[in-house]
Parts: structure tokens; C-alpha cells; sequence
């Protein structure tokens, strides 16, 4: 007599393999989904980590941002703003002198920056400046930003003239308004530009490696995603943090008024 034997049904296979495969595809959701969360996590402590020790933070704001609420920021932990006022000798920001009316009611340290222009002279930068902003220059040292626009970069610019021209125009706005200048740029171009013409003036250094800096950098713009209140919802700056304690702050702002 055949011994008989026992056949699983061809369904049973099948419903098997449909299962193994769901599972394996279950696996690697999870497997992506904790990947994502451990990158976000990690994001999170290094965009902490930047800020970390750091207590005195403001923004850089400009046309950009749109209409804001200074009061608004100052109660979300903000200690100063800086505005974009010029750039070259014929651009203004359309914001500046409405901005700089309204942050006057508030507490905030009050900053302008000037957006440096590799082919304006120096005369006609400061003239230009001097005409648009008139006395409306805060309490914070006047900033001066280099950066690369357009068609300069670092093979493009002439250095030495670039140099020159910096040099000019920081003396000639230290000279007119009796207040320091920060220089606010790139670590490529602080090494390129900045450095080799200023030897003096503050710095304000683009970077998010923001531990054991000297005592040259005077502030530091760590990100352009720094979430602030704004008009009862969360919106994105320019953050900035001092390089430094509340006092060194206060020495700054006594400094720039005497």
C-alpha cells in the first residue's frame, strides 16, 4: 500500500509568501522611518549645540521679511536686531526707515548694514550711505557685509582694489560718525579681503562652528532658519548670536554711544 502524503494547498504558499513580503516591506518603513526621526534628532541637538552658552541672540532683517513686530520679538528672547539699510551707492531696502521708526519703542540693540559693492567706490558707498541712513545708525557698531553677488567670486574680484576700497570706506564711516565698524563676512573671504585690509575693526563671522572664537568675532550668523514668534506665528530669520556674556554687550552698546 503507497503511503500517502500531505500537500500544503498552492494557496496556502501563496498566502504565505504575501505575508513574508509584507513583512520585509514593513521592515524596511521602520527602518526608514528611524532613520529619518535619528537624522532629524541629530539636526535638532546640532542646531542646539551651535546656540549652546550663547544667551545674548538677535536676527538680521531686511524687505525680505516683511512687515514685523519688534515688540513681538523682543518677548520671544531677542536682544538686537540688525537692518539692512544700503547697498553700493544706489540701492536701499524699501523696509529700512519704516523698520527703524517702529523698533525705536522697543528695547531691542538697534544695528544697520551696509552690503559692501565691489565696484562703487569707497567715496561714493559712504556718501551714499551717510545720505540714505543720515543718523539712524542704532546703538550697535555699523556693518559692513562682503560677500560675493553677481558675477565676482573669488577668481573674479580684483583683491588688492577690493581691499583697498574696504579700507576706505571703513575709515571714512568710523571718521563721519565717530562709531566702530563690524565687518560681517564669509570665512573665505575674512582670509581673501577682509583681514589682509582691516587689521582693527570687529568681525562678524558666517559660521555654525561657534565655540572658541576670539574676541575679534564679534557676532556670529549661524543660520538662516532661526524660528522666531512673528504676527502670532513661527517665521524664519537671519540668527545671530554675540560673542559673549551680557556685560561684554552692554560695554559694546555704552561704547558705541559715547
Amino acid at each position: 500500500m503507497t503511503k500517502r502524503q500531505h500537500y500544503r494547498p498552492v494557496y496556502a504558499r501563496t498566502r504565505w509568501a504575501r505575508w513574508r513580503h509584507r513583512l520585509g516591506w514593513l521592515l524596511i518603513l521602520v527602518l526608514l522611518l528611524g532613520s529619518i526621526w535619528g537624522g532629524l534628532m541629530w539636526l535638532r541637538w546640532r542646531s542646539a549645540s551651535v546656540v549652546e552658552g550663547f544667551n545674548i541672540r538677535g536676527v538680521a532683517v531686511s524687505q525680505n521679511d516683511g512687515y514685523l513686530d519688534f515688540a513681538a520679538l523682543q518677548n520671544d528672547g531677542l536682544k538686537f536686531v540688525y537692518m539692512h539699510a544700503t547697498q553700493g551707492a544706489s540701492y536701499t531696502d524699501d523696509n529700512f526707515s519704516s523698520n527703524y521708526e517702529r523698533i525705536i519703542g522697543t528695547s531691542l540693540g538697534v544695528g544697520v548694514v551696509h552690503t559692501f559693492s565691489f565696484s562703487s567706490s569707497a567715496s561714493a558707498q559712504a556718501a551714499y550711505f551717510e545720505k540714505t541712513v543720515g543718523d539712524s545708525i542704532g546703538n550697535l557698531p555699523i556693518a559692513i557685509q562682503v560677500n560675493y553677488y553677481g558675477n565676482y567670486t573669488d577668481k573674479t574680484i580684483a583683491v588688492r582694489q577690493a581691499r583697498q576700497k574696504l579700507r576706505a570706506l571703513v575709515t571714512k564711516l568710523t571718521q563721519d560718525y565717530d562709531r566702530k565698524c563690524v565687518i560681517w563676512s564669509t570665512p573665505e573671504l575674512m582670509k581673501q579681503v577682509v583681514k589682509p585690509a582691516i587689521k582693527q575693526s570687529s568681525l562678524w563671522l558666517d559660521t555654525t562652528n561657534t565655540h572658541h572664537r576670539s574676541k575679534r568675532v564679534l557676532f556670529m550668523h549661524y543660520s538662516d532658519r532661526a524660528v522666531y514668534q512673528q504676527n502670532g506665528t513661527r517665521q524664519e530669520f537671519s540668527g545671530l548670536i554675540f560673542n559673549g556674556n551680557s556685560a561684554q554687550y552692554n560695554q559694546v552698546v555704552a561704547e558705541s554711544l559715547n
